[in-house]
């Protein structure tokens, strides 16, 4: 090159350095992604130390949707399929709640002879409840078992939505099989609720229709002064409804669980298997369902299952298969 070609050459533009927004923007991405997390733990132990734990569906979810946010800010651009996707489940379990608890039946005129002769036949006589409770209940001396069906009977408020939780996060293309396994299996037990409500044997206990017994997970609650936050709409309890017992959801969700996870090895299988049994031990030793209520929510809940089964070979995305994208 030319001592002319050289001059007549421009000069390589200089590095700009960056400037003051760009370096506050560099700033809050690596901080933000711990900040948001630790503020979100932070929030959420005041509020459960000054209200009570988020047990109302709307308090739970308006915490869960905080936490996934919390959890994502370095991905969030993915916001707003948080809310589509999970804003729908929302409204739909607010109006099973609302259509429960709108049932218009006096407790004492729900159904209650099927369900003791079923149980009456199972125990030889005896319903499976009364029994289990003059063995091992003791109002005035509280056993470690007693504490122990509490735990298992509160994991019902939280098990399935920090399962969702956590398949959005980590598995999303799992996420939307197990929310329509779980939307099969409500509007299974809201149907059964609306033509066949139905009392548990503590409410049955309470008309004569069977031996009193005691209503353990209450007694333990008191006795463990634990306070839970309220809801955000309902009011004082107006959409609780005494007589949706047939089937139980409680029994359900923990099957709906054992069914979905089957994949996963023996491992998880024992697992969930042992919690299924477990909570049918806690509901019907509490004095909450009758074994009936409990086999009548596993029927369901296998029937829901079957149809997602089937349902998943016309619709792919329901599989819970994990795309693989092709190659250029």
């Amino acid at each position: 090159m030319s001592a002319a070609e050289a001059e007549a050459e421009p000069a390589p533009a200089a590095i700009s350095a960056p400037s003051r927004r760009d370096r506050a923007l560099a700033i809050a991405g690596r901080v933000l992604p711990i900040l948001a997390p630790v503020a979100y733990v932070v929030a959420l132990g005041i509020s459960i130390s000054t209200d009570g734990i988020p047990l109302a569906r709307d308090q739970l979810f308006l915490w869960l949707l905080l936490g996934l946010g919390a959890f994502s800010v370095a991905t969030w651009r993915t916001w707003g399929t948080l809310l589509m996707e999970w804003l729908p489940l929302l409204a739909l379990l607010v109006a099973y709640d609302y259509l429960r608890g709108a049932v218009t039946i006096q407790p004492w005129e729900a159904h209650i002879a099927p369900q003791l002769a079923f149980d009456e036949w199972l125990g030889g006589g005896t319903v499976p409840t009364v029994w289990l409770q003059e063995h091992l209940w003791n109002a005035g001396s509280l056993q470690w078992y007693d504490y122990a069906s509490w735990v298992v009977y509160m994991t019902h408020f939280f098990a399935i939505w920090i399962v969702a939780a956590v398949l959005w996060r980590v598995a999303h293309h799992r996420f939307r099989r197990y929310v329509t396994l779980l939307v099969l299996v409500t509007l299974a037990a809201l149907t059964t609720y609306w033509a066949y409500p139905a009392q548990p044997p503590w409410l049955a206990g309470e008309n004569g229709d069977m031996p009193e017994v005691a209503r353990i997970v209450p007694v333990v609650w008191g006795e463990l002064g634990v306070h839970t936050a309220a809801s955000l709409w309902e009011g004082k309890g107006d959409l609780v409804n005494l007589v949706a017992a047939m089937p139980s959801l409680h029994a359900s969700y923990p099957f709906m669980l054992f069914l979905f996870f089957w994949p996963a090895g023996w491992v998880v299988r024992i697992a969930l298997g042992g919690y299924t049994a477990a909570m049918g031990f806690v509901l019907v030793y509490g004095g909450e369902h009758f074994v009936i209520d409990l086999l009548v929510g596993y029927l369901w809940t296998g029937i829901a299952f079957a149809i997602l089964v089937l349902a998943s070979r016309r619709f792919p995305s329901l599989r819970g298969v994990r795309e693989l994208r092709q190659p250029a």
